[in-house]
């Protein structure tokens, strides 16, 4: 018998055995999708992660942006609080967007419905994802990165 009156102490090493194996069963559970997730996907494998979802990060510049990037090839974007609409295209290993407020010179109206979508508008970007972190790259060779967050998440 123990003199400060507790369990004996082979009571508490058979309690903490069962402790320890649900202990290592959750986090064996909980850690392989983590896993799972951290595989770096490329190009198209990498778009996939993004489609549907929305990319927050900064601009070249250091301006917050939020992205939104539709299934069915529209984008939206907020930048410093102003709001742009666009479209996306997948072009190889590189996903190229045109955003309509990219042209705010002189002649917005005939600008936006002939030359939406054409290559000397859009701009692109090779990309990798991994977890929920994109990096984009323009054709200079700069990365930037994003955070994907799931669906539309700043309501675009």
């Amino acid at each position: 018998m123990r003199i400060d009156g507790g369990r004996p102490i082979g009571h508490a090493h058979a309690m903490r055995i069962p402790f320890l194996t649900l202990a290592t069963t959750f986090l064996t559970i909980v850690a392989a999708p983590a896993d799972a997730q951290t595989t770096l996907l490329t190009g198209a494998e990498a778009w996939k992660a993004v489609v549907g979802n929305t990319i927050v990060g900064k601009t070249p510049s250091g301006e917050a942006i939020v992205e939104y990037f539709a299934p069915d090839g529209a984008a939206r974007q907020r930048v410093d609080g102003k709001s742009a609409e666009g479209s996306w295209t997948l072009r190889g290993a590189k996903v190229c967007t045109d955003y309509s407020s990219d042209d705010d010179d002189e002649d917005d109206s005939e600008a936006s419905d002939e030359d939406s979508g054409d290559d000397e508008e859009a701009e692109c970007f090779g990309l990798s994802a991994q977890g929920d972190r994109l990096t984009l790259t323009d054709d200079a060779g700069k990365a930037r990165d994003f955070r994907i967050l799931a669906g539309n998440a700043e309501k675009l």
